[in-house]
């Protein structure tokens, strides 16, 4: 029925975590399939000792000889998924078993849904918690439905989580939703996803009450380093949005990261996507700082 996926690389000291985590995923006769993308640490080591104290029934566990990204891995995963349904999980997060069991739930009970969002919390480095969905994400789901997929390249929908939600597998099939020439996986998917599935309670449902992960902050996030988040998602942008769109979305993008660099006064960052904007785009870019502040401003 279920299929999840835990693609690892050098988090020794959070996968056994998230093992134990997709081990209390509540459906019946889920698979686990663990993929280590040649880590350099103790990560394999650990992973092993895990599945010997505590069993590998259930749990399919691949090294992969050299290093080939986390795209490489989900393609790996997808192609020998048989299951109906599949849960991408982060190794270095924590999946709240019941959650994703209500996930799936929703998913057995109406047929014509193809995924379902949940909620979660970002679980801090200190400890303390705070909710992974908020007003913007609710104001973006509350579109109507020719409308959303706009405001999905338009506004910030960031972040838009695999790891909280369950997808049936013949979706993702149909729309290629991964594709190892663009780097953020995440955005790439849902874009995908929302340009063909965009009619909420029908196509798909956005559940924020459902707790299904703990997503973790930690030094090495990949989301830290802005100048990569925003080059990603600019050509994410470029590939898969509208023709109508694609200049003032990609513009748009570049400002709010901009706009985040500047939050932290980080001028280094902020230079180098003031400079990755063309010329087509750099009028939108300037509207865009305009636009996404004002956002801000009302969703204080």
């Amino acid at each position: 029925m279920l299929s999840v996926l835990i693609p690892s690389y050098n988090h020794a000291s959070y996968i056994e975590q998230a093992i134990d985590s997709a081990r209390r995923i509540s459906v019946p006769g889920k698979r686990i399939v663990i993929i280590d993308d040649a880590s350099t640490d103790e990560t394999a080591a650990v992973i092993e000792e895990n599945l010997r104290r505590h069993g590998a029934e259930g749990i399919d566990f691949i090294r992969k000889p050299q290093n080939r990204g986390a795209i490489d891995s989900v393609l790996t995963f997808l192609a020998m998924c048989r299951t109906e349904y599949v849960y991408f999980m982060a190794s270095d997060d924590i999946a709240i078993g019941d959650g994703v069991g209500r996930l799936v739930a929703m998913l057995e009970a109406r047929n014509s849904l193809q995924f379902v969002i949940g909620g979660g919390s970002n679980l801090l480095p200190d400890g303390t918690t705070t909710p992974l969905y908020g007003r913007k994400h609710a104001r973006l789901f509350g579109h109507p439905p020719e409308a959303l997929v706009e405001a999905l390249f338009l506004t910030d929908p960031s972040p838009l989580l695999c790891q909280s939600s369950v997808f049936r597998l013949r979706a993702i099939e149909a729309v290629n939703g991964f594709d190892p020439a663009l780097v953020a996986d995440d955005f790439t998917l849902f874009t995908r996803l929302f340009k063909r599935f965009h009619h909420r309670g029908v196509d798909f449902e956005f559940a924020p009450e459902v707790d299904c992960v703990r997503y973790r902050h930690h030094g090495s996030n990949s989301y830290r380093n802005l100048p990569r988040q925003a080059s990603s998602h600019r050509q994410v942008i470029l590939a898969n949005s509208p023709e109508r769109l694609r200049t003032k979305a990609a513009g748009y993008k570049l400002a709010f990261f901009a706009l985040v660099a500047a939050k932290r006064r980080d001028r280094r960052s902020l230079l180098q996507i003031a400079r990755m904007t063309t010329l087509s785009e750099s009028p939108w870019f300037v509207i865009g700082l305009f636009a996404n502040a004002i956002n801000w401003l009302r969703l204080r």
